[in-house]
């Protein structure tokens, strides 16, 4: 189940060439013997051995047939089997020439329908399956019982028994554990795709909040400059086209299997979200320390989110900011990203920490194995409720984690 589809193709090629030489010399067998040609029994064994020949063939030679298809086809096989070995032991009592039981035994068939057995157990529908498996293993099995029962016969039977059970098992298993994979895969996308859900939360919040402080500014400065009006409606359209290309983007993609990033991959889109910083009278500033741009994937979006919610809570409780600066600096253990601003903010806006954005993040990069902390920062005093930081430290390379 594991490796690459080149390797698997061959797999199944070297497979299906061996499986069709096993059951090609098993015929040889058969017909040398010239069981198949035995006076009124000779037709029986040939029609079960066609059906089974039949049924296998598929299998043999790589040919996947819907599973409905092929579980009601093995219960037909199966069926064709059964009738034959009635029609054995009705031959048995009359004048056919069945002086022992080995004259029903053929290698050919019993091969076919345990190929058949294991196919049907690995890929069939469930409903046929559920019939189409008894059906195959009395088959296999009854056939060396169908004349007498003595020590010969019953010895044939249980070896028959144990390479049946063999070839079921080895199909049912294989059947639950694709079963198992495409769950574990179906998980992954469905998880994925919450993360991304909540990727799209960010992404428009960041951008609605700086549609409103853009729009306040609008507001304070029609009446003193006219004329900056229009820069700030401009910046407004902008940033109004880049949510909703960032919300087609990500609503798009939750539909597909594959979800793009709507901003640049790795720090690029740091440095993008800081240059396309506004608020009113404040300047956004970023400087970098260590190899930013070998940041790995799954990191470098971490910390995008983070600073993505950090300027957006600036945006919306910064009061009187004039400075925001974001420092990355990544090592070859670790990474730390720091956002601080000089604005002030109310009590109930320190109180949260910063937002329900931030505690999900909390929660996000303490499963990662780093830490995420927010609250006061430098630039306030003893007593003052001025400036603010969020402080993000992650291990190299992250623990493994769902986003």
């Amino acid at each position: 189940m594991i490796g690459s589809p080149r390797a698997a193709a061959v797999g199944r090629f070297v497979g299906g060439a061996l499986l069709l030489c096993v059951l090609g010399a098993a015929l040889l067998v058969d017909v040398g013997t010239g069981l198949l040609r035995y006076e009124g029994t000779g037709l029986l064994l040939f029609l079960s051995t066609a059906a089974a020949a039949a049924g296998a063939f598929p299998a043999a030679v790589g040919i996947r047939l819907p599973p409905a298809v092929l579980a009601w086809a093995a219960c037909g096989v199966a069926l064709v089997s059964l009738a034959c070995s009635v029609g054995l032991r009705l031959a048995a009592g009359g004048d056919a020439n069945l002086d022992e039981a080995s004259d029903t035994y053929t290698l050919f068939e019993p091969a076919a329908l345990m190929v058949l057995l294991h196919v049907t157990a690995r890929r069939g529908s469930p409903a046929g399956t559920a019939v189409a498996l008894p059906l195959l293993m009395a088959a296999v099995i009854l056939r060396p019982l169908v004349i007498e029962v003595d020590e010969g016969s019953s010895i044939v039977a249980l070896v028959l028994t144990l390479v049946a059970s063999g070839a079921l098992a080895s199909g049912l298993t294989v059947r639950l554990v694709v079963a198992s994979r495409r769950q574990r895969e179906e998980q992954i996308r469905l998880e994925q795709r919450l993360g991304f859900a909540r990727d799209l939360h960010d992404y428009v919040a960041h951008h609605i909040s700086g549609i409103v402080v853009q729009a306040q500014g609008a507001r304070a400065v029609a009446a003193k400059k006219p004329q900056a009006v229009g820069d700030a409606l401009e910046l407004i359209e902008t940033t109004g086209a880049e949510a909703l290309t960032a919300m087609r983007k990500m609503v798009g993609a939750l539909r597909e299997d594959t979800v793009p990033n709507p901003r640049a991959p790795g720090t690029d889109a740091v440095r993008a979200l800081v240059a396309d910083f506004r608020l009113p009278g404040a300047r956004a500033g970023y400087t970098e320390t260590g190899p930013a741009d070998s940041l790995p994937a799954d990191a470098a979006h971490l910390v995008e989110r983070v600073v993505m919610e950090a300027l957006t809570n600036i945006r919306k409780h910064a009061r009187d900011c004039t400075t925001a600066q974001v420092h990355l600096d990544v090592s070859r253990r670790r990474v730390t990203a720091r956002i601080t601003d000089d604005g002030t903010r109310r009590p109930s806006d320190a109180s949260d920490g910063g937002g329900y954005g931030l505690r999900g993040l909390r929660e996000v990069t303490g499963a990662a194995g780093g830490t995420l902390t927010a609250g006061p920062g430098p630039e306030s005093g003893p007593g003052s409720d001025a400036g603010w930081h969020v402080a993000l430290e992650l291990p190299l390379p992250l623990r493994q984690v769902s986003r």
